[in-house]
């Protein structure tokens, strides 16, 4: 190899004894025999290597002698570990991005497995389109299989009577309700044909826009005072009372029977809000929420669609703290003056109110040392009360608004206790019966979707029956009688010994368990 370098360089012949190409070649030679030299010292270096133990050798060459251990089965598992928790931030995001995309396909792939009760969740709007698509699919197969029996009986093409007509429209009205169900009307109440054929023009339909018939804008002057945390209302220096200025105006006629609903939760949710406002009938009242984002401006908007507006009143349940009210709520643990302060800063939340709404209270509302002084400020104020806690019962403090001579009303139905569309349209059908036997009723209602679809679909139909929509503020004073000294006097005692009797036995409970209440 060296002696091809070195004859590839160009050499000149030189007189003064430089390298020549003999010369050139003798180098070569003498290069090849020097590493042909330390290649046979390489080799018996290796040689000599052979006879010694492995642990004397050197490292390097150790090294390279050592076989190659093969990857084991936990190395390729900690690669697979690495790649998926990698991995995992993606997936869990693309799963937690299922319900935003498509909230249907989202619920029931949360809640697959579930329990029976989520039977009563509301239905998504296709599944709405779905079952009114299958109840007219019904309808006109009933009608013609109708048709071809008569056919087959007639003897010639004879005209449909007004009867037959109106058979025809009553079957198909009770083909979109729930089964078993007739909406609280017997046989003898439909209309004759002509009635109704006048009830379905003045009905509309259930797509036909609400037309606005704004209430006047508020506050109003002379029907506020400043508070602690803002204006509050007060009964007017001509004795003029907020309840009178800022409900919905409406007259009563004698022997007509009357329901009213009053939508609590408005204002917590920006859509069903809007809804609820601008698609349920002006004469359905909305109570709004202490804790709604913008209040002011639900309660505006509101009135100025024409509803009439209520502020929910929150207070203690029996089963608190696991039903917790909120925290601004009113408490028997807290004292009469600190619940007062609670109560002010409630009335101060917005303006154009023209009565409160208990929410919970099943405790607070049976204790007479609480509730008392809080219906004693309310009546000063010349609000409404409405217990929207019980269902039909006058509770103790609708009575003491009665006795006071303050606007009071009580709830009679809970309607979407069970959020399903066969039971809200039971609730529905049980409150006209209520309204009819005992000549007005009012139904408390959440602002869930499907409830509001049943309430407007229910309100068109409500002529049919005798029964006339009218706000909350309508039936005041018609559903508790006012009671007498004695007989005030002795529900007084008789609610002391029962707040009596309560303590004690919490107090025995606290010993027995060393706990004490909860406050919040």
């Amino acid at each position: 190899m060296f002696r091809k370098i070195l004859n590839s360089l160009p050499f000149r012949k030189k007189n003064n004894g430089d390298i020549d190409e003999d010369m050139a070649d003798e180098l070569a030679d003498d290069l090849d025999d020097g590493m042909t030299d330390a290649d046979d010292e390489d080799d018996e270096h290796e040689t000599d290597l052979e006879d010694l133990p492995f642990s004397e050798w050197p490292i390097d060459i150790q090294t390279k002698k050592l076989p190659k251990r093969p990857k084991s089965r936990r190395s390729w598992m900690s690669k697979l570990l690495i790649i998926t928790l990698f991995m995992s931030p993606f997936g869990a995001t693309a799963v937690a991005m299922i319900p935003i995309l498509d909230p249907e396909t989202g619920w029931r792939l949360f809640h697959m497995g579930g329990p029976e009760a989520t039977v009563a969740v509301p239905g998504s709007e296709r599944e709405l389109q779905e079952e009114i698509a299958r109840g007219v699919r019904d309808v006109q197969e009933r009608d013609r299989a109708q048709a071809e029996d008569g056919a087959s009986d007639a003897t010639g093409d004879a005209p449909l009577s007004a009867e037959d007509i109106a058979n025809q429209l009553n079957s198909g009205a009770d083909a979109t309700d729930a089964p078993g169900q007739t909406d609280g009307t017997g046989s003898g109440d439909h209309p004759t044909p002509e009635e109704l054929a006048a009830l379905i023009e003045e009905e509309g339909s259930i797509d036909d826009p609400i037309e606005p018939d704004p209430l006047r804008p508020a506050p109003l002057p002379g029907l506020d005072e400043e508070g602690s945390f803002g204006r509050i209302p007060r009964i007017a220096d001509d004795g003029t009372t907020p309840f009178d200025a800022y409900k919905r105006p409406f007259e009563l006629v004698e022997g007509q029977p009357y329901v009213a609903i009053m939508l609590t939760g408005v204002g917590l949710n920006e859509a069903r809000t809007e809804t609820a406002i601008n698609k349920l009938p002006l004469n359905i009242s909305l109570a709004i929420s202490p804790y709604a984002r913008d209040v002011q401006t639900v309660a505006r908007d509101a009135r100025a669609m024409g509803h009439e507006v209520f502020l929910e009143l929150p207070m203690e349940p029996v089963d608190f703290p696991l039903s917790d009210p909120g925290p601004r709520a009113l408490l028997t643990s807290l004292s009469e003056g600190e619940n007062l302060v609670r109560l002010e800063w409630l009335l101060a939340q917005f303006p154009g109110y023209a009565g409160l709404v208990s929410r919970q209270g099943s405790k607070f509302g049976s204790l007479d040392s609480a509730i008392r002084p809080i219906i004693e400020f309310i009546s000063r104020t010349g609000l409404m009360y409405i217990e929207g806690s019980n269902s039909g019962v006058a509770s103790y403090g609708a009575q003491l608004a009665a006795n006071a001579g303050s606007p009071n009303a009580i709830g009679n139905v809970i309607i979407d206790q069970v959020l399903s569309r066969r039971q809200i349209d039971a609730n529905l059908a049980e409150l006209v019966e209520i309204a009819k036997r005992n000549g007005a009723a009012i139904g408390i209602a959440q602002s869930y979707p499907v409830t509001i679809q049943r309430l407007r679909s229910w309100a068109l139909r409500l002529k049919r029956f005798g029964v006339e929509l009218v706000p909350v503020s309508a039936i005041a004073n018609l559903q508790v009688a006012p009671q007498s000294a004695i007989e005030a006097e002795a529900a007084r005692r008789e609610a002391e010994e029962r707040e009596n009797a309560a303590m004690a036995e919490e107090a025995a409970q606290d010993e027995g368990t060393g706990g004490g209440s909860i406050e919040n």
